[in-house]
């Protein structure tokens, strides 16, 4: 049997993919989706969908492993003293997040400050995903066809265009074709999956009319949308999605802060280079808590510790043991060490997980208001922080006119939704604008609009510079398929280039005033130089953002996607 639609769900802390071997033109609801079921830990095996986003490259960036294997082996490394023959990455994709000025040409650092580019990093990872799944599937006696499976990349709604374009280029370098890549977008994908799916207390959101939130709680972002049920069946989003970066992540960051206070910066640092098992340990211990600690909860909250590893770095660093330092530090009154544990207090650890919180209700609290509609009664939480249980209590106790949901399977919603969309990438029917984005262009200078400042000399003619042509407008309504048709100009030479900015002013005038981010473009070469005027087809329609060109003389044409190259 030949695969029809392979997902990839690259996730901050963990990634996956699914696959599927149903016809096309199949109903959504019997599409069988498949998967790797249990990802090797090196000692043990985990029932998992996911496995860590980490990878282990040999200094001349080939791959040893990815997820858990790569953990176990770069621990293993590390204790034999190799640690410089080889890279080891890990919670890397929210640098596509964070940076603003992303280019192709990016570098990265591993955990030990080792550099490499960027783009072989994600490419690399991606690869590793994708040789996985073609040992899963020749064991399976399935097949891939190059030429017509469908691959489908998840990613951020909330990530600009440059963000999305960046690991587009990743997946096409790791071997998966242009012309069947899709992108999907994560919240979008969870949705179309509860829609065709919904677990039992959410049934009503398939309804025609019917208005929903998606709380896409992932480990890096939250991604948050609204969609209402098309009488087609299709759906259409409501406000623009929203986010920031309050994901399960930061939960660890709080932990780790806690640590450093304790210990100091210097003693977890060489815990996490020198001792990456320990250091892993921790962090799975950590995991555990931050899932399943509870507000109600009164007794001591117990974190299992790599102890002896500790106490000798204290020993080292501090000359005390790990008891006198524990007991000398500022959060003394809130910790104790029995044996291997450390015992904290309740109400300690839950002011660990209030920052987060917080940054959630805000989040939502603001979208309920931009959309202002009173029948959004329905918000479902997925993602795999969503199984949080201090973030399904705070969601209940701050929406308590709304039905606060947990997905089934709420940390693979998203995978899976993602098979279902490379089926019926039409589901999502419309989509709001998240941005303006606009055109860089250098108009005729006119005194009464333009400063006199921005005036330049061009082709003996005077023009303004900087000067932003808007194309599409932020919080407009974009139907799928939808493309605006514009004519442009070039010059009187061989080449053209085209400059794209977003912001989220609904009125900016000029690219340089700081209300614009560089989105990316692209050069026209032509053969002979030549004034002429091109046809810009711009396609707002999809999950990305493209540009056609069409030159008429020639009758050549040309779609873009977009790099954040100058």
């Amino acid at each position: 049997m030949a695969l029809h639609v392979v997902a990839i769900d690259f996730g901050t802390t963990y990634s996956g993919y699914a696959f599927s071997v149903s016809p096309p033109h199949i109903e959504l609801k019997d599409v069988e989706i498949l998967s790797n079921q249990v990802w090797n830990s090196g000692t043990v095996e985990v029932a998992s969908l996911k496995t860590p986003t980490c990878i282990l490259l040999t200094k001349e960036r080939d791959i040893v492993a990815f997820g858990y294997e790569a953990e176990e082996q770069y621990a293993d490394i590390v204790l034999d003293g190799n640690s410089n023959d080889y890279y080891f990455f890990h919670r890397f994709k929210m640098n596509l997040h964070n940076y603003k000025n992303i280019t192709m040409n990016m570098v990265l650092e591993d955990v030990r400050g080792k550099p490499l580019p960027a783009i072989d990093v994600f490419s690399l990872s991606i690869k590793a995903l994708k040789d996985h799944l073609d040992s899963a599937i020749d064991v399976k006696n399935m097949e891939l066809d190059k030429g017509k499976t469908k691959w489908v990349l998840t990613v951020p709604a909330i990530w600009t265009d440059t963000a999305k374009q960046f690991l587009r280029k990743s997946a096409e370098k790791a071997g998966i074709p242009r012309d069947n890549l899709t992108i999907a977008l994560e919240p979008e994908a969870a949705a179309i999956y509860c829609q065709t799916l919904p677990s039992p207390g959410c049934r009503e959101i398939a309804e025609i009319g019917s208005v929903f939130m998606v709380v896409d709680l992932g480990g890096g972002t939250v991604d948050i949308t609204v969609h209402e049920k098309n009488s087609n069946g299709t759906l259409k989003e409501v406000v623009k999605a929203s986010g920031n970066d309050c994901g399960g992540t930061s939960i660890y960051d709080e932990f780790i802060q806690m640590f450093n206070r304790i210990f100091g910066e210097p003693i977890m640092n060489r815990l996490k280079l020198d001792f990456p098992d320990s250091y892993l340990y921790l962090l799975r211990k950590i995991e555990n808590v931050k899932r399943v600690y509870q507000s109600s909860q009164t007794r001591n909250v117990n974190i299992t510790i790599p102890r002896s590893t500790i106490d000798s770095l204290c020993q080292s660093y501090l000359g005390e043991n790990i008891t006198t330092v524990i007991n000398s530090s500022s959060l003394a009154s809130n910790i104790e060490i029995i044996r291997d544990k450390m015992r904290f207090k309740a109400i300690f650890v839950e002011s660990l997980f209030k920052a987060t919180c917080d940054n959630l209700v805000s989040l939502v609290q603001s979208v309920l208001k931009q959309c202002a509609l009173p029948n959004i009664s329905n918000i479902l939480l997925v993602g795999g922080f969503a199984e949080c249980k201090m973030m399904q209590k705070t969601m209940k106790t701050s929406f308590p006119n709304k039905a606060i949901i947990l997905q089934e399977d709420s940390s693979t919603v998203v995978l899976k939704g993602a098979v279902l969309f490379g089926y019926k990438s039409d589901y999502i029917s419309s989509r709001i604008a998240r941005y303006t984005i606009g055109l860089k262009v250098w108009p005729a200078f006119d005194e009464n609009i333009h400063d006199e400042k921005r005036k330049v000399i061009r082709n003996e003619n005077a023009n303004c510079d900087n000067t932003v042509f808007p194309i599409i407008k932020i919080s407009t309504p974009i139907p799928k398929g939808h493309t605006i048709e514009q004519m442009f100009g070039t010059h009187s030479t061989s080449s053209s280039r085209f400059h794209f900015y977003y912001t989220d002013s609904t009125d900016v005038k000029y690219t340089d005033t700081g209300e614009c981010s560089f989105l990316g473009g692209f050069d026209m070469y032509f053969s002979k130089p030549d004034q002429k005027d091109m046809k810009f087809t711009f396609n707002f329609g999809d999950t990305e953002f493209s540009v056609t060109v069409f030159d008429p003389e020639s009758g050549s044409e040309r779609k873009e996607y977009f790099e954040n190259q100058r």
